[in-house]
């Protein structure tokens, strides 16, 4: 492929000022530039790893069986590591684009000037740009290769590839305080220091996590501390304060709780040149072209020493305009019943017919908060008597709201006793209804 090269009608001169359309923020790499290590090896050592013991046993040891050392062991290590990798870019400009900054396209007014006025500087400084963009995505998300040969490219271990021990799987749930409480506790689960610990989270979950935060009552304070010049929020979990940053490069749905001062940049200069540096490449024509290079790899620490997050929502969930409260153990609910405290008949006389009717409806000291259940049973008894007969199903209705009264029961009387259950309690009679005589025909 031939060599490309900035030229006068290639890369036209504009006056104005210059804005960069692309994203260049770069919060990791800032945030752990002021612990750059250095090495003269691809390879290089994140750190040793032991076990000293778990939980924690009580020895039982009787005098006699001290008088006998136990059987010795050993605890044995494990070294950690992670490999730098290349990162290189090539710019050239033409003689002709170089001396040519004075020929302008577009609008221009009177003594306008090309901005930049320096193609080589503005070009070098563009694909330093890309580059330092390059490096915080590895340290994100790359992926660990070590080259077994020449023609193969090492490639550092990011992040989300590294953390391993606490990676905890959200399954489609939105970002929490207690979720971040989870991740926290998982680092203290494993052995590891919790104390100045950063959650680097994308803007849907930092906006979930504002959301929940504020509907329980808290705040996420902003610019609560510095670290190499980036400004970290914090916020107060049970386990302690979480720093918090909006990340970049993060996968969808990934927020990672980490460790900033275990970790940093590794780099491998050349010698006689340094890291990432600008070099004049061999001339073939009116051009100059530059090559752009350097090496650099992560120091993760121990990958214990951080947590993860995946699978967290994508979208986010708009609260609704209320405050959460959130009870620790079951809280008794108290529900009064109503009382049923009387029974109205709908006629307090009746001609004596075998189609006439009768009706009872009842009463209660406070409205159920549901329809009670209620039972009826009518009675009878003579017009002069005093004790009172259950109405069987002889009679139409013997057991609902509303009795048939039966021609042959004139100067009779009649009542109902209401029995009330579920959301009422309690049992009544109704007044008297009495059977008139039939009318006697003319």
């Amino acid at each position: 492929m031939a060599d490309v090269f900035a030229t006068s009608f290639e890369v036209l001169n504009y006056s104005g000022m210059l804005f960069n359309k692309g994203n260049v923020r770069t919060p990791l790499s800032s945030a752990i530039g002021g612990r750059q290590k250095t090495t003269n090896s691809v390879e290089f050592v994140t750190g040793q790893e032991y076990d000293g013991g778990a939980a924690g046993t009580q020895p039982a040891i009787s005098e006699s069986a001290s008088l006998t050392a136990p059987e010795a062991t050993v605890i044995t290590r494990a070294q950690k590591t992670n490999v730098t990798q290349i990162f290189q870019e090539t710019v050239g400009v033409s003689y002709a684009k170089q001396s040519n900054f004075g020929t302008l396209s577009g609008v221009n007014a009177a003594a306008q000037q090309a901005n930049p006025i320096a193609e080589l500087d503005f070009q070098v400084a563009a694909k330093m740009q890309k580059i330092n963009r390059n490096i915080e995505y590895t340290f994100i998300n790359g992926v660990y290769r070590k080259a077994a040969n020449d023609a193969t490219p090492n490639q550092t271990r990011g992040l989300v590839s590294a953390i391993q021990s606490s990676a905890i799987d959200m399954n489609g749930k939105p970002l929490s305080l207690w979720g971040v409480a989870d991740a926290l506790k998982s680092v203290y689960e494993q052995n590891a220091p919790i104390d100045g610990m950063t959650l680097w989270l994308d803007a849907v979950s930092l906006y979930q996590l504002n959301a929940d935060a504020q509907q329980n009552d808290l705040t996420i304070v902003p610019n609560a501390r510095e670290v190499n010049g980036i400004q970290l929020s914090s916020l107060i979990t049970p386990l302690g304060v979480v720093y918090v940053r909006l990340g970049e490069c993060l996968p969808a749905g990934t927020a990672l709780l980490l460790n900033l001062g275990a970790i940093s940049p590794v780099i491998q200069p050349v010698p006689g040149k340094g890291n990432f540096f600008l070099e004049e490449l061999a001339k073939t024509g009116a051009g100059t072209k530059y090559q752009l290079f350097g090496q650099i790899g992560l120091d993760h620490g121990m990958e214990w020493y951080h947590a993860k997050m995946t699978g967290l929502s994508t979208g986010f969930t708009k609260p609704e305009y209320s405050k959460k409260v959130y009870i620790s153990g079951a809280v008794p609910t108290v529900t009064v019943d109503a009382t049923l405290t009387g029974a109205t008949l709908d006629k307090q006389t009746v001609e004596a017919s075998d189609s006439a009717k009768v009706a009872v409806s009842a009463q209660y000291d406070i409205t159920p908060g549901t329809d009670a259940t209620l039972t009826y049973l009518w009675q009878i008894r003579a017009k002069t008597g005093t004790n009172w007969t259950d109405l069987t199903s002889a009679y139409t209705g013997y057991n609902t709201s509303e009795l048939t009264v039966k021609a042959a029961d004139a100067e009779k009387h009649y009542r109902c006793k209401v029995t009330a259950t579920g959301s009422a309690t309690g049992t009544v009679y109704s007044g008297e209804c009495t059977v008139n005589a039939a009318a006697e025909e003319e």
